[in-house]
């Protein structure tokens, strides 16, 4: 399979395109803001997303300014004007990317290949991992006193085989 590197405007100029088209796309992450549920070089897979289709826990790629796009995951759901917004931030970062409207939404990512292996992040024990880790994540700094081994056996039962032993 050919690979190709875009600048962000091309990228984002033939993302939008494939989406809105209703096709997929796949392509591979950079970046540390997912961590530890998307590490940076792993594939990830979109799917266009239905209006009003998008939850809290969903990983989605959405414009975030001219021509730039992100993954992060939607923290809370809210409304606006009866128009739906999605609050999104990075796993790995404290403050949010603020609140973001259907039409910023361009698809989800369905799917991390990671090592070799693909997870489905449409499966019911993902999505219920993902509810999981939006909860607690604001709490993790606060359990830096527990030890190592008792915190990456906490993060190993929420993330599954996402993270690396």
């Amino acid at each position: 399979m050919p690979v190709y590197r875009l600048n962000g405007s091309d990228f984002y100029g033939l993302a939008s395109q494939m989406l809105h088209a209703g096709y997929g796309l796949r392509f591979q992450a950079s970046g540390g803001s997912m961590w530890p549920f998307i590490l940076d070089g792993d594939i990830l897979h979109v799917t266009h997303v239905a209006r009003r289709h998008t939850t809290w826990g969903d990983l989605v790629l959405a414009k975030a300014g001219e021509d730039r796009l992100l993954v992060h995951r939607v923290v809370k759901t809210g409304r606006r004007n009866g128009i739906p917004v999605y609050l999104i931030k990075g796993d790995a970062c404290t403050c949010p990317d603020g609140w973001f409207g259907e039409e910023n939404i361009m698809g989800r990512v369905v799917m991390v290949e990671h090592g070799g292996q693909k997870i489905m992040l449409t499966s019911i024990t993902q999505q219920f991992r993902a509810r999981i880790w939006v909860v607690i994540a604001p709490w993790v700094p606060r359990l830096a006193w527990l030890p190592a081994r008792f915190r990456r056996g906490i993060r190993k039962w929420l993330l599954g085989s996402l993270i690396p032993e």
